[in-house]
């Protein structure tokens, strides 16, 4: 695998997966809009806000289940498979899934242990209590999905990952939407984590059956000796990564879910829903580690700023659109009871550039067991964002509840932002990794002649759903447009793109 590697055009093989990446990010992404959509207009800001502040619970609960083993099994497995050492990636699969188990036992028992505390006394919320009960069920298949799936990620081969996540997304919504309808108030939300569990045990199903048809080796071969002491330090290293950066991600809502009233928790997360579908959408992390594992640094600089100049030709301009048009979309796809949503977002969709490039750089540290780097970047990151929440709340708080929602997407948008900032300063350092020539003076340009268009459209036209359609559509062509006017397009883009077509 490592001389195919080699020997292959590493634009050519991650632009390829990046399509089966892209599409089943769009259909998870979007799934998960359509029934974030569903679920707010069905439970109304109040209920949809006490779901998000669980949702942001269980998140944070799921993530010591993880522990780093996750992307600890991605990383070696890959490496493994690379090198066909197929009895060591037995020895990693037998090792991590014992970790993984552990884990999830010791989790769910504090879970049941600690629901009342966590619902009576520390947020005063006792609709919590029983979502946290149910939610055991939840934290056991998402913890295991994302564990079992790293065999697609690890052997190249997304191709089953958009069907996966089809059939995830259906079953979802099916289940969720019969449990809000058919279970009173003070049961609706129990009964949609019931419902994320049953779906995630159904995509487990299929995940294991797919892999282990392509990947029986690994589940029932010989094993060899491994170095676990290093594979648990590269672990160790993860799991402070991840943790923190789950923390992180939802440290906003938590901090919120204590000071404001449980309709302005939904506010915000309708806002940050949109953002964290379309940053989602741009990450192309998964599909890039086992690549970046196998590669040296020649082509690892090129794939990088390669890379980095395709995300950011789609994120900057998608950036500006979601500026120009948040009122209308929270309008559309909520309804006027979300309106107030409309301030959050003007910051948070800066996150639709920061985001994927946080994930961009993640993976590249991963991919060279510098793990490290990254748990102290983002937990000073952390701090920044606790205490820029909490300064911002409190000053905030005695004058509007808007006002706070607007402070807290400010100080995650700059505490993110600083995080990006160490992270790519180390890798320039570490790796001599060079932005200078990298091709984004055209997207740019092109993006500031969007944004004058979108400007001057707003100013002549009396917005509806049809002119909003349209000016997404213009907008979209006027982008593109003006890149290839100005060469910001060039001959090996539009053979790579040519290239993905053809292979798929």
């Amino acid at each position: 695998m490592s001389k195919e590697i080699d020997s292959q055009n590493l634009s050519k093989i991650s632009l390829k997966n990046s399509g089966y990446n892209f599409i089943s990010s769009l259909i998870t992404k979007v799934g998960g809009l359509i029934f974030t959509i569903i679920i707010a207009r069905l439970l109304l800001p109040e209920l949809f806000g006490i779901y998000a502040l669980i949702l942001s619970i269980v998140t944070i609960i799921s993530t010591f289940t993880n522990l780093g083993i996750d992307n600890t099994f991605l990383r070696y497995l890959s490496e493994s498979l690379g090198k066909k050492e197929k009895s060591k990636s037995h020895a990693y699969f037998k090792f991590l899934l014992k970790l993984k188990s552990y884990s999830l036992i010791i989790i769910i028992l504090v879970v049941l242990f600690s629901a009342k505390f966590i619902s009576y006394t520390i947020y005063d919320k006792p609709l919590l209590f029983y979502p946290l009960i149910f939610s055991c069920l939840f934290i056991i298949t998402e913890s295991m999905n994302n564990f079992f799936g790293s065999f697609f990620a690890a052997t190249k081969n997304l191709k089953p990952i958009p069907w996966l996540a089809f059939s995830s997304q259906i079953t979802r919504i099916i289940f969720a939407v019969l449990a809000v309808i058919l279970l009173q108030d003070d049961f609706k939300i129990p009964g949609i984590l019931l419902a994320f569990g049953l779906s995630g045990l159904l995509n487990i199903l299929i995940i294991i059956y797919i892999s282990y048809k392509k990947n029986k080796e690994v589940y029932i071969g010989k094993s060899s000796n491994i170095n676990k002491k290093q594979v648990l330090n590269y672990a160790l290293s993860m799991s402070i990564v991840s943790i923190s950066l789950v923390v992180f991600t939802s440290i906003d809502t938590l901090m919120l879910g204590k000071f404001v009233g449980a309709e302005y928790l939904g506010y915000y997360r309708a806002a940050l829903s949109l953002v964290l579908t379309l940053s989602a959408l741009f990450s192309v992390s998964g599909v890039l580690l086992p690549i970046f594992t196998q590669i040296h640094q020649g082509r690892f600089e090129r794939g990088f700023q390669k890379v980095f100049r395709y995300l950011m030709m789609f994120a900057i301009p998608a950036t500006v659109g979601i500026i120009a048009i948040s009122n209308y979309l929270i309008f559309v796809v909520y309804g006027n009871a979300y309106l107030p949503a409309t301030f959050p977002l003007y910051f948070l969709a800066l996150l639709i550039v920061i985001d994927p490039l946080i994930s961009f750089y993640t993976i590249l540290f991963q991919s060279k067991n510098k793990p490290s780097i990254l748990a102290k970047g983002v937990l000073i990151s952390l701090f920044l964002n606790i205490l820029l929440n909490y300064i911002l709340i409190k000053l905030l708080i005695n004058i509007s509840q808007d006002y706070v929602l607007s402070g807290v997407a400010i100080a995650t948008v700059f505490s993110r932002l600083l995080f990006l900032l160490i992270i790519s300063i180390f890798a320039k350092n570490k790796f001599n990794l060079q932005l200078k020539g990298i091709g984004l003076k055209a997207p740019i340009f092109a993006t500031i002649i969007l944004g004058i268009f979108l400007f001057v459209y707003h100013y002549f036209v009396d917005m509806n759903l049809f002119w909003g359609i349209s000016e997404i559509i213009l907008g979209i062509s006027i982008y593109f447009g003006i890149l290839y006017l100005i060469k910001g397009i060039n001959k090996e883009d539009l053979e790579l793109i040519k290239s993905l077509i053809k292979r798929n």
